[in-house]
């Protein structure tokens, strides 16, 4: 957390995490610069890196989808992996001081838990696969350029502007509307991380010293919570008539029961740690959907 201003380019800066994180880096006084084009076009990503030569690199830009099918795999292939390796490529001959790379708890898959930096990865998706590659691509571009790189394994993260598509602004919306809401089993655990927390941890890699040129923090929570238990905080918190029916869709296939992150290194190595209970992150959340009803609803207009 520097109050020099940098040069910092970001991919998927329209993204769930980009819509957090780019007014904070623009209110601290940077000028960023979103990547918004197709990563896979080397023209494009070489032009842009070579006009605004950036001294800070964040890449969120990916495919996210957890579906296990054939489609999925390809392009998870396509845009995680080529992606990221004309990304790295571009920057090779305009290093920045530091190339920060969002990553995913998944890729623990059914690992022992508390999930630590140093386990052995067993990514149970097309999806976790790739991000395993971009990351040990990112790995081996920073040691022949010489710059930083810090990898943050985010734990499953929600709040203002995630994609409605997603499980929990789904459970949301649906428990503001009264309508019914339609799950797995509802057994499974995981680690929730609210999104100010997120975007907390990317600002403070963004500057704070580091020892090695290559780190890798766990972001989450700091607690593991059964998706009933989220319902549950959800439907009280919006006082919701909804019906909650489990077992209306199957879990999905080798996804781990449990996830819970060790956040010691990000403590040791970014002074971070959460701050947010899943109450009082979900609490905020409802109430950005309560305040936003175009996103509920994009046929209605605010006035």
């Amino acid at each position: 957390m520097s109050n020099n201003r940098q040069r910092i380019l970001v991919t998927g800066g329209r993204g769930f995490f980009g819509k957090n994180l780019v007014p904070q880096l623009l209110n601290d006084g940077n000028e960023v610069k979103l990547f918004e084009g197709d990563l896979r076009k080397e023209q494009e990503v070489f032009q842009t890196v070579n006009l605004f030569r950036p001294q800070i690199v964040y890449h969120m830009g990916a495919l996210v989808d957890l579906s296990r099918t054939y489609a999925t795999a390809k392009q998870c292939i396509d845009i995680n992996i080529k992606g990221t390796t004309v990304l790295l490529e571009a920057l090779r001959g305009n290093p920045p001081a530091r190339f920060i790379y969002t990553s995913t708890e998944e890729i623990y898959g059914d690992g022992p838990l508390p999930f630590s930096e140093d386990q052995l990865l067993k990514p149970p998706s097309f999806y976790a696969v790739s991000k395993v590659a971009a990351e040990q691509l990112a790995s081996i571009y920073t040691q022949l350029s010489g710059y930083q790189l810090l990898i943050l394994r985010i734990g499953t993260s929600y709040g203002a502007y995630q994609p409605v598509t997603r499980l929990i602004p789904q459970i949301i919306i649906n428990a503001l509307q009264n309508k019914d809401i339609l799950l797995n089993s509802g057994k499974k655990k995981r680690d929730y991380v609210y999104i100010a927390d997120v975007v907390e941890a990317l600002v403070r890699a963004l500057s704070h010293p580091v020892d090695s040129q290559i780190n890798v923090c766990n972001i989450g929570g700091g607690r593991q919570y059964a998706l009933k238990t989220l319902v549950k905080y959800v439907i009280d918190i919006t006082r919701s008539t909804s019906k909650v029916l489990y077992g209306v869709y199957p879990d999905r296939i080798l996804e781990a029961d449990e996830w819970l992150l060790s956040n010691a290194n990000a403590e040791k190595v970014l002074g971070w740690i959460p701050h947010t209970s899943l109450e009082e992150g979900l609490r905020k959340t409802i109430d950005f959907y309560i305040n936003a009803p175009s996103i509920i609803n994009p046929k209605t207009s605010e006035v």
